[in-house]
């Protein structure tokens, strides 16, 4: 079992029985080159990135994660963008992986993207993973002039312009939302065919996105409870569309994004007969990943939760995972045919 880290660079992540929020970070206490750096040396897999363009001041689109409706940014909420991190960080860094969480497939051209994240690959020598989701906030996408009704048959198209631009010599596509034709793009990721593209989606439409068009799938349980088997049913669908496809599933990664804490045994979350996911003592913690191993994923992400907001809380998460959980994670073997995110 692998463990990934979720970057603080749209601030700390803290939750209650129902919502998700997250703290509006100064720039000055983002510090994403130093954050990953700390990960890094301790045993993190990867460090993941998210992605907005702008922030709405007026909102009645809910965090995918909240039960109540509430919204999980502030209306000027301070945000850095993702690729400009990634390059920073990869020029800092030698050994963790570098992934988006996620990127916004119909915000921007996929011509743009593809470019600035083979840059990526190419500045860190390989080490990116690129996760792709199709957007939640109505009202970011009218910032940009982007329609929220079809983002999901954008994200279809921007998908495979994504692989055309960093396999093909000649790139040519003749879609619905996007045509061009007879371009070059140069030079070409160091991973091959392409870096993995692994699919934020927790619904059937997502999962047959997934197996379709990407590399593996990356359901998100920021939910405060959730059980690691959930996202069976989409696993099923996975081994069907496999078949119709007569695409090879065990070359197809299962990972996953849950919020995270550790604490002492005196803590309450600890002490709760129902725990928040992958929170308490490291060995309660190890029970959570152990079950996410059983349904079959191979990496979770940790969006660390951290009430104070503040960074050093963060660093102090980073410091207890490396020293009393990822030793142990190391010797969690995940189950089933999936391929092992590497």
């Amino acid at each position: 079992m692998e463990i990934g880290i979720y970057a603080n660079t749209h601030g700390q992540g803290y939750r209650d029985e129902t919502d998700m929020y997250l703290a509006n970070t100064p720039f000055s206490e983002m510090r994403p080159v130093r954050t990953a750096q700390l990960a890094e040396k301790n045993g993190f897999h990867s460090v993941w990135y998210p992605d907005h363009v702008c922030m709405p001041i007026q909102s009645g689109s809910a965090h995918t994660a909240n039960v109540s409706g509430q919204r999980a940014y502030q209306p000027h909420h301070n945000m850095l963008d993702m690729a400009v991190v990634m390059g920073a960080v990869a020029a800092c860094t030698q050994r963790i992986k570098l992934g988006t969480s996620v990127l916004i497939a119909p915000y921007r051209h996929p011509l743009s993207d593809a470019r600035q994240f083979a840059t990526v690959d190419l500045l860190s020598q390989g080490r990116l993973m690129l996760g792709v989701g199709s957007g939640w906030m109505a009202e970011e996408f009218t910032a940009v002039e982007q329609d929220h009704a079809v983002r999901n048959a954008q994200t279809d198209e921007c998908l495979q312009i994504y692989k055309r631009s960093w396999e093909d010599e000649k790139v040519e596509f003749d879609g619905e939302y996007y045509k061009f034709e007879d371009i070059s793009m140069d030079p070409k990721p160091v991973q091959k065919p392409h870096p993995p593209i692994v699919f934020a989606g927790n619904t059937p439409v997502g999962a047959r996105r997934a197996i379709r068009l990407c590399d593996g799938l990356y359901p998100l349980f920021l939910d405060t409870h959730c059980e690691a088997d959930r996202f069976a049913p989409l696993q099923d669908i996975i081994r069907k569309e496999a078949d119709k496809l007569d695409k090879d599933v065990t070359q197809f990664r299962m990972m996953a994004a849950a919020t995270a804490r550790a604490t002492d045994a005196s803590d309450p979350d600890a002490q709760k007969a129902k725990r928040p996911t992958c929170t308490g003592t490291p060995e309660q913690i190890l029970e959570h990943l152990q079950q996410f191993a059983d349904a079959g994923f191979s990496m979770v992400v940790c969006m660390m939760m951290c009430p104070s907001g503040s960074l050093s809380e963060q660093h102090e998460q980073i410091q207890r995972f490396g020293e009393e959980i990822i030793p142990q994670a190391k010797g969690i073997k995940p189950k089933g045919e999936w391929k092992l995110v590497d």
